[in-house]
């Protein structure tokens, strides 16, 4: 008796054994599932990232090319500022020299002046500054103040006639409008005068 009950432990002993192989093989869905739930979460943070570091990245170009921008807006403003310092000293330096007689044109202090306005004519132009006003051309209220007009009949009306003071920009910056004189509408014209000896007709 206790050997045939050995025999049926042993029994069901291999086959427990024989069936553990089957089991450990078979797939395990939830844990897949699981898984692939956590995979798909890990996905989802590196794509969030990687957007995040495109946001940060086009962010910090945009930034720097404000900064950039505004730098060198401020720089032109600043140029400009001094500038239109200096520009009454330039006015004033060629009127002297427009009203130095012509005997002393020659002169060694004289040529010193023409020599200092020069050089300052040719600093302004290599910082990239015009001279704006020049009589015959049209008047554009962006770069003219008219100071004074006339009535003529010999050229289009808004020539301008005469420029009283130049002006002067950098780029499309206005550092001083030209002040200028326009030509306005050509007076009305009279009637001819009647022929002496008509009478009016009443």
């Amino acid at each position: 008796m206790q050997q045939n009950g050995q025999e049926q432990q042993e029994s069901s002993h291999l086959q427990q054994t024989a069936g553990q192989p089957e089991r450990e093989g078979e797939p395990n869905s939830a844990a897949s599932a699981q898984l692939e739930q956590q995979l798909a979460a890990e996905q989802r943070k590196v794509q969030e990232c990687q957007d995040l570091l495109l946001r940060t990245q086009a962010d910090f170009v945009n930034f720097r090319r404000r900064m950039s921008q505004e730098q060198i807006e401020g720089r032109s403003a600043a140029q400009s500022a001094l500038l239109s310092q200096v520009l009454p000293v330039l006015d004033d330096l060629k009127r002297a020299l427009e009203a130095a007689p012509p005997e002393l044109a020659t002169h060694p202090w004289a040529q010193g002046l023409f020599l200092v306005a020069r050089r300052l004519t040719t600093l302004l132009s290599q910082l990239g500054v015009r001279q704006i006003g020049t009589p015959g051309e049209p008047f554009d209220p962006r770069w003219h103040e008219a100071i004074t007009t006339e009535a003529r009949a010999d050229v289009p009306e808004g020539t301008i006639l005469h420029v009283s003071r130049p002006g002067y920009v950098q780029g499309e910056r206005i550092i001083r409008p030209a002040q200028v004189s326009v030509a306005g509408a050509p007076p009305p014209k009279s009637d001819a005068p009647a022929q002496q000896g008509d009478t009016p007709t009443c």
